[in-house]
């Protein structure tokens, strides 16, 4: 009589789904909780008082410096990092997010922000949907897309401080036609990761925070694009 014991061992891998439905669940979360931090300034006092007072622009630089703090520390850190920080620093890049929103959301009506957020959920989902069925390697694509987005942002500084007279029609088309390559290049490279640490839990619970990153930063800029274009200022 055999009287070997063998110890029932869990299966913690993660499939490709689960992956691919962690990914945006943390794309939902981080995106609610940006516009829903946005919606709960521009209704308080906060904007009327801070609006007024010259810190208000010391406070938006720093928001900014520390946004770009996040993105490099989620980008360079991802390997050594636990999954808990990346979800933390994700979260803080999404409150922080939602107060530099609450004075773009000031300037336009809630109709218009409604509408940019409507076209800009089917425009992402369409090109989401494309970077997952598409076959054709998109890395090339997103480079030159990461590149053109580069020269573009220098570009957007160069018109914002000599005031030249380019079309605002223009530049958030060209940023709309550079993110329609980045967000479909993003959702391939996330799938293709999925590949090389599939026997990895760890790590792949950090790479869906890292695709859901990429993914959200997709989504804000082209919400913002298309409210500028479709937006009617208060």
């Amino acid at each position: 009589m055999d009287n070997k014991t063998y110890e029932y061992v869990e299966d913690r891998s993660m499939t490709i789904q689960q992956y691919i439905n962690n990914i945006f669940k943390w794309m939902i979360i981080g995106v609610l909780t940006t516009f829903v931090t946005a919606f709960a300034l521009e209704k308080s006092s906060f904007m009327s008082y801070a609006g007024m007072l010259m810190l208000m622009f010391i406070f938006m630089f720093i928001l900014i410096i520390f946004q770009f703090a996040v993105v490099i520390g989620l980008s360079r850190r991802l390997m050594t990092m636990k999954p808990i920080t990346a979800k933390v620093l994700y979260m803080i890049y999404s409150v922080i997010t939602g107060v530099t929103f609450s004075y773009v959301i000031a300037s336009y009506t809630s109709f218009s922000v409604a509408l940019a957020f409507l076209v800009a959920a089917i425009y992402f989902g369409v090109l989401v949907v494309l970077g997952t069925v598409i076959k054709m390697d998109l890395t090339r694509i997103g480079t030159i897309c990461l590149a053109g987005l580069f020269v573009y942002i220098i570009f957007s500084v160069i018109v914002m401080i000599f005031h030249l007279g380019v079309g605002t029609l223009i530049m958030p088309l060209i940023s709309l036609a550079l993110f329609a390559g980045i967000t479909a290049y993003d959702m391939q490279k996330s799938l293709q990761l999925y590949n090389y640490a599939s026997s990895n839990p760890e790590m792949l619970e950090k790479l869906s925070i890292y695709g859901a990153f990429n993914l959200y930063l997709d989504f804000v800029n082209i919400f913002l694009d298309i409210l500028q274009l479709l937006g009617d200022n208060k």
